[in-house]
């Protein structure tokens, strides 16, 4: 064997041993994901009674690892569907089902979108992304966004940033996509449902940041 050769050899065992490191290094990453306590999410909150509910096939496919969803109401009001979608590699993800991409390929029309207003956890100080959308004549008012570890992020552009810089220093991929929505009333009183989600997320968002891994 000449010595190009020799060294052609060496480059491919080195490169077959880097593969094998990689995989195996992302095997035990996986391994070591927590998973979320979706069981510690409690049916009966301040005011808000919970029921189960299955993934809507108006959504599609469910595209999480593992997933939460329950519809709570309170008193005479429009229900709260509080879907939380977790995933061991969320970046693989989220060129193809955001809320932004998945409403409208579902048939959903998209009214109106923006912010909402400021969101204050233990995570951090965020203003979740917000949508109107209407089909077949319901109309919903939802809103999103994401979580990178124990930080909170708005938009998917700034969660990839996070996953980017979370899987540099430590390895960490996972993440979790937090979706509320609520029906807009007869009227469209945009009004009513922000106050609704907004009384909503200061009882669940406590419990939920229990439930999600740090």
């Amino acid at each position: 064997m000449g010595t190009q050769q020799l060294r052609l050899a060496v480059l491919i065992i080195l490169f077959a041993v880097a593969m094998i490191g990689a995989h195996a290094a992302d095997g035990y990453r996986m391994a070591q994901t927590v998973a979320p306590a979706w069981n510690s999410l409690p049916r009966e909150l301040v005011g808000w009674s919970g029921t189960d509910g299955a993934f809507d096939s108006a959504y599609g496919l469910d595209p999480a690892d593992t997933s939460f969803l329950r519809i709570y109401q309170r008193a005479e009001t429009a229900p709260v569907v509080a879907y939380v979608g977790f995933y061991h590699n969320l970046a693989t993800y989220m060129e193809f089902h955001t809320p932004e991409i998945c409403y409208p390929a579902q048939g959903w029309t998209v009214l109106s979108s923006g912010r909402s207003v400021d969101v204050i956890n233990s995570r951090g100080q965020f203003r979740p992304e917000q949508a109107v959308v209407e089909k077949n004549g319901q109309r919903r008012l939802v809103v999103w966004w994401y979580y990178a570890g124990a930080r909170a992020f708005e938009n998917r552009i700034r969660y990839a940033f996070a996953v980017l810089v979370l899987s540099s220093l430590g390895g960490r991929r996972d993440g979790s996509m937090v979706r509320l929505e609520t029906p807009l009333d007869g009227n469209g009183d945009l009004e009513s449902a922000s106050k609704r989600l907004e009384a909503f997320e200061r009882n669940f968002l406590p419990k939920l940041d229990e439930a999600l891994p740090h």
